[in-house]
């Protein structure tokens, strides 16, 4: 049986229950490296975005854990609506509960300890409540709207500190038996017709691709047989139209980016980028934590935890001014600055830590320019060079008074003229997020190459990464996508 670990607020949470050293403060979990090899459950009470709740999570998948509730679960919570409707089958069970005369009532009340409950008749419902959201305790409440047509009306987690003596000792029974057998996650149920959208948003300042390059993917797709659709976010309601997903906007775990990759994947469509791939490449902190456990390179790194005390002299003295200083989720260089002085450093924790309860402080590397390796499959299928804004450390410099001084140019490579490091660095570190479309950026000084990121949703853009690839890099890509298809289609 997989080892066992659960992170609670403050170790009194866990007073009612046996004593073990499978029990951890979640401010000492992510203060130090404890592996997450087996089950995490996490008892935090606040699962709010960035909080230490959502980060307990977060680094415990990022550890190779297999976590209860995951991210995903997580999300699902935080953007849960009111009245969303259950499965047919789920609501048939409900049904057949109601006309069975053991339940008469058009509302179902149900507290569910990890995915059980304590009407025996409802136990298939509790399951599957747990398969989406798979958190220890929660409370739902189940609507029958009319005949073989029920929704959650409500939903709610309950803490571990909430539970009386009768609930203690549910919870204790549940989490043994949870604990020697997991349930299996649901499985997708596929349906492909070749039709791909590609989700864009016109008005993106900063796009992944410009129109030439959507112009191109639309091309490529078509000339090997796939009917390629350009969508917006106000189109995601016809999203199970579709066999495949594509997106072209800039993606974020607190965006509907997320919340259309998660209902794609759901629908049973191939998908780039996958909410899996967008949750573990948007946040620097997994990212940090899994490229440290598959021991790629980077430039020293320290995660500060912005709620406790830090030695800012200390700090220094490790990572030498100037210092960078991160917030987890930027994205294009947004939520990255620059320290030089100890004054700065302390006011810029100060105020991105009002942003984070994590924070990550990082070693300056200065370099004339950056590589960026685009990896499809584990395979690298193109390379640039991009280099600093005029007068500026960043790619982009958003303070930039003129569009063209606000980011730096741009040159292209075949992969065959890359440093072989550089390539061999970035499947590497590709590797550690899985199989997806990533573009690995990374810096080299002498002989030293390190990754700063593993971005999911890489740019693509007319005239600058296809200067060397031309069309052959669009169709590579298009190429992927019909060959997943006809994989899971069985041809």
């Amino acid at each position: 049986m997989k080892p066992l670990l659960v992170l609670v607020d403050q170790l009194s949470d866990w007073q009612p229950y046996y004593p073990t050293r499978q029990v951890i403060t979640i401010g000492d979990f992510l203060a130090g490296q404890t592996e997450a090899r087996g089950y995490v459950i996490n008892l935090c009470s606040d699962y709010s975005y960035l909080s230490t709740g959502y980060y307990g999570s977060l680094l415990a998948e990022a550890r190779g854990g297999q976590v209860f509730p995951g991210v995903r679960a997580i999300r699902e919570l935080n953007n849960f609506e009111q009245g969303q409707p259950l499965p047919t089958k789920t609501s048939r069970i409900l049904e057949a509960d109601r006309r069975s005369g053991k339940n008469n009532a058009d509302l179902v009340h149900l507290r569910v300890y990890f995915g059980q409950t304590e009407n025996a008749s409802l136990k298939p419902v509790a399951r599957k409540l747990f398969e989406t959201f798979a958190f220890p305790v929660f409370d739902a409440k189940l609507q029958r709207v009319h005949e073989n047509l029920w929704i959650i009306a409500s939903l709610n987690v309950v803490a571990i500190n909430e539970l009386n003596e009768s609930d203690q000792t549910r919870f204790a029974e549940s989490l043994d038996t949870f604990s020697s057998k997991i349930w299996r996650l649901k499985r997708i149920n596929k349906r492909y017709k070749y039709d791909l959208a590609i989700l864009v948003n016109p008005e993106e300042q900063l796009p992944p691709s410009n129109k030439g390059a959507l112009t191109a993917f639309e091309k490529a797709g078509k000339d090997i047989g796939l009917n390629v659709e350009l969508i917006t976010w106000k189109e995601a309601h016809r999203i199970a139209e579709y066999d495949a997903l594509f997106i072209r906007e800039t993606t974020n775990v607190d965006h509907h980016t997320y919340r259309i990759a998660q209902q794609a994947e759901n629908a049973g469509l191939v998908v780039i980028d996958s909410p899996r791939d967008i949750m573990r490449c948007s946040n620097k902190v997994y990212l940090h934590e899994c490229l440290q456990l598959h021991q790629v390179d980077t430039p020293e790194t320290r995660l500060l935890m912005t709620q406790q005390d830090y030695n800012i002299d200390h700090l220094i003295e490790e990572l030498e001014l100037p210092i960078i200083v991160k917030v987890p989720d930027g994205a294009f260089s947004i939520g990255v600055e620059k320290a030089k002085t100890r004054e700065e450093l302390q006011e810029c924790i100060s105020r991105l830590g009002q942003r984070s309860a994590l924070l990550l402080l990082q070693k300056f590397m200065p370099t004339e320019y950056d590589w960026r390796i685009g990896v499809l499959n584990g395979e690298a299928i193109y390379a640039c060079r991009y280099f600093m804004a005029k007068s500026h450390w960043q790619i982009y410099n958003h303070s930039a008074r003129s569009k063209s001084n606000s980011s730096g140019n741009a040159d292209a490579f075949a992969i065959n003229d890359v440093p072989k490091k550089v390539i061999k660095t970035a499947l590497k570190a590709a590797r550690c997020m899985g199989d997806g479309f990533y573009g690995v950026d990374l810096k080299s000084s002498g002989d030293r190459v390190v990754v700063i990121e593993v971005n999911d949703n890489p740019s693509i853009d007319k005239g600058v990464e296809d200067l060397h690839e031309g069309t052959a890099l669009y169709q590579k890509i298009m190429q992927t996508f019909l060959a997943r298809l006809e994989d899971v289609n069985g041809r």
